[in-house]
């Protein structure tokens, strides 16, 4: 009980320590949470989607057209590119404006649809539609071109059967002597029972290929990008807490408060043991805020499993506290604590896929080297268990890992620590 109560008691030490540093508070909590607001604001505001209880966020594409076309193929085509919910659709009639919009990045690329396109079809003539991409953003340019595919491809359809009509029609040679009113109407409605079957069999077609998620996996709806951006800034900035851990016990030793500390009649175990719970607790109140906010502000999933959820975040806090020991054992000053413990975040965060991409998701080494880094553990489980539908055992491996790296840290900084 006594050494339970020495622990307690150090850790109590150590948050009234912390809790009074405002600038150390500002890093933990308000950074953070400041910066995955705003990337994750910029994100859904280009998606078109918006948190605090909205609608879910989708993506939307602005898209320029130019329609110069009067016919019934132009008109179809207008109409089909309207239906596109991932399209917010512009329209003009200056090909200068498509190209000035292009050129100022307000919308991805233009479409320009001539004004003989329909009589081509009808006629089944080949027919250019222009599209108006940037250059250096070509990756948007081929997303365009293939859904123009999509758009383009049953006006092609329908021209074909209207012309393969007129053809039978006038190779038969049974409507030489019809009126040419009635050929058309003749036509018209042959057209009309083809394209009605055709569009039953695009319902209800005879071989249909069902898209469905592994067993007992339910579709996800859109992707939130807070559930990236909010674990990934509350993983990178829990590590900063190595610093704070490092660079406290260097200061006790500098200042002599910690060799006080050593002659009160505390066990040296609850001292290191007090202090990694101090910490352990100051990283999960950093998660419980952020992820709240997330998930308040933000409707960012937080997943199907508590208890995974508890396990990832206990594991992360670990093992950045015990981190903070082995820096402490291993450096000389607090100045040398706080130069190697910035280094290690920054670099472990960006290696880790804290930062603008999650590396451990790529093939050969340096998915390998983020997946050997606690920082990439941490954001493999919340990835997995946010956005992949993950339950306790699904994160398992991810928790195991994290405590593992911990565990070794805390084994070897005590090994190493010297209380003089």
């Amino acid at each position: 009980m006594n050494a339970i109560r020495n622990v307690l008691a150090v850790a109590g030490k150590e948050l009234r320590v912390f809790f009074r540093d405002r600038g150390a508070m500002a890093v933990m909590f308000l950074l953070p949470l400041v910066l995955a607001s705003i990337l994750g604001s910029m994100v859904m505001s280009v998606m078109g989607g918006g948190g605090g209880g909205g609608d879910e966020p989708t993506m939307s594409l602005p898209l320029t057209v130019v329609n110069l076309d009067d016919g019934a193929y132009g008109k179809q085509v207008m109409a089909t590119l309207r239906s596109i919910s991932v399209l917010s659709l512009r329209t003009t009639p200056s090909l200068e404006r498509a190209n000035q919009q292009v050129a100022d990045g307000d919308t991805i690329a233009a479409i320009v649809i001539p004004a003989d396109f329909s009589a081509r079809v009808d006629s089944y003539e080949p027919s250019t539609v222009q599209l108006i991409a940037d250059p250096t953003r070509e990756q948007y340019g081929s997303i365009v071109a293939g859904m123009m595919n999509d758009v383009f491809s049953p006006v092609v359809v329908q021209g074909e059967i209207q012309y393969g009509i007129r053809s039978v029609m006038d190779a038969s040679g049974l409507f030489v002597e019809m009126d040419e009113e009635l050929r058309r109407a003749t036509a018209a409605q042959t057209m009309g029972v083809i394209m009605t079957q055709l569009q039953r069999m695009q319902a209800d077609p005879w071989i249909a290929v069902k898209t469905e998620g592994p067993e007992g996996v339910e579709a996800e709806g859109p992707w939130n990008p807070m559930s990236y951006n909010v674990p990934a800034f509350s993983v990178m900035f829990a590590f900063f807490l190595v610093g704070v851990v490092a660079q406290t016990i260097w200061l006790e030793k500098e200042q002599g408060s910690f060799r006080r500390l050593l002659a009160a009649p505390i066990h040296r175990g609850a001292i290191i043991g007090g202090k990694i719970l101090a910490y352990m607790l100051i990283v999960c109140l950093q998660f419980l805020v952020l992820f709240t906010v997330g998930n308040v502000a933000f409707d960012m999933p937080l997943g199907d499993s508590v208890l995974g959820l508890i396990l990832l975040v206990a594991g992360t806090a670990f093992t950045a506290s015990g981190l903070g020991i082995l820096v402490a054992a291993l450096t000389r000053s607090s100045r040398q604590a706080d130069s190697l413990s910035m280094l290690l975040a920054f670099v472990l965060a960006g290696v880790g896929g804290c930062v603008v991409y999650p590396l451990y998701q790529m093939e050969g080494f340096v998915g390998l080297l983020s997946r050997l880094v606690p920082q990439g553990q941490a954001m493999i489980g919340f990835s997995n268990l946010l956005s992949g539908g993950a339950d306790v055992l699904g994160v398992l491996p991810q928790v195991g890992a994290l405590f593992g790296m911990g565990g070794l840290f805390f084994l070897i900084g005590v090994w190493r620590f010297r209380y003089d």
